[in-house]
């Protein structure tokens, strides 16, 4: 299902959009950006022509989101494990009497990288594949469901 939100500002062939918060978004607040509780903004590409003050409906094809949260979260939690194992092993091996510190430290400092590596790429992925399109002008009906 499409998602209505309405544009705030033309950047290019992206648009910024504000949209209301589903109950499926839970209250993690991470895409608020500052606006009230039940609102969000984000961008997407304009592929309606859509202009400043229009409702557009906005999509994501489920490929797209499935690898990105494969990337945001399932990357860094392998990361973690073998940061954990390797640790632990690690530890064992060098002889420390209590390896489950350098496991744990390991599995965090492993994580750390991966997560600083994906935000340093987060340009090339924010602006291709994973960016959630604007396929229409929404209709009378749907507008009344973001004001």
């Amino acid at each position: 299902m499409a998602e209505v939100g309405k544009v705030i500002a033309c950047e290019g062939d992206q648009v910024r959009l504000v949209l209301k918060r589903r109950e499926a978004c839970g209250k993690c607040r991470a895409c608020t950006a500052g606006l009230s509780e039940q609102d969000m903004e984000m961008k997407a590409r304009n592929l309606c022509g859509a202009a400043v003050g229009d409702s557009v409906e906005v999509t994501i094809e489920q490929t797209n989101f499935l690898k990105a949260v494969i990337i945001m979260y399932g990357i860094p939690l392998i990361v973690f494990l073998i940061g954990i194992l390797a640790g632990y092993y690690g530890g064992l091996a060098l002889g420390i009497t209590n390896p489950n510190i350098s496991a744990i430290i390991l599995g965090v400092v492993l994580t750390a990288a991966v997560y600083i590596v994906i935000h340093l790429n987060e340009s090339k992925w924010s602006s291709g594949e994973f960016l959630p399109s604007a396929v229409k002008i929404a209709s009378e009906e749907s507008k009344e469901t973001t004001e």
